[in-house]
């Protein structure tokens, strides 16, 4: 048995409009999107924190494929092309990064990694976050690009447990 009211959830179902690749495509293009999204976590680099990351030779490694799909991407979008450019230099590029925990900037070079496929965050990195911020392996680190402000955002989204101590008894 329908209700008036399921009738009217249907009349109101039938005006939502179906896109094609074409219009989403063009919106992509645009930077706009009139889809309604619930919910679009903002972290869309995260990363659980490898010994590497941590230790003295101090540097964030985040995979080509990300920097490519979440940096990259949103740099051409927005005319930097000079940056996309210098990342594979072997300068880098100085940017900005705003640490969410702390309310508070720091400027990081970005550059191709020399023997790998991936891309780092040095120059201050192991003072700046890892020694300040107390960061260990195993901790998981969020970062987003914001073309608005022109920085990147960065945040610990979770902390690894703390490893047990072990005593020996005897000696």
């Amino acid at each position: 048995m329908c209700t008036y009211e399921d009738d009217s959830i249907s009349k109101n179902l039938k005006k939502f409009r179906f896109y094609t690749k074409e219009e989403e495509a063009e919106e992509e293009l645009n930077g706009v999107c009139t889809k309604l999204k619930l919910y679009d976590d903002p972290w869309k680099i995260k990363k659980v924190l490898e010994q590497s990351d941590v230790n003295s030779l101090c540097r964030l490694m985040i995979s080509k494929r990300l920097v490519k799909q979440h940096i990259v991407k949103e740099w051409e979008r927005a005319g930097r092309f000079e940056d996309v450019r210098r990342l594979d230099d072997r300068d880098g590029v100085l940017v900005k990064v705003w640490d969410c925990d702390r309310m508070k900037e720091f400027v990081l070079t970005m550059k191709k990694h020399g023997s790998t496929d991936c891309y780092v965050f040095c120059t201050n990195w192991r003072r700046q976050f890892v020694s300040e911020r107390e960061l260990k392996k195993g901790d998981e680190i969020g970062l987003f690009w914001c073309r608005f402000s022109g920085r990147f955002f960065f945040s610990v989204l979770d902390r690894a447990p703390d490893q047990p101590v072990y005593y020996l008894q005897g000696f």
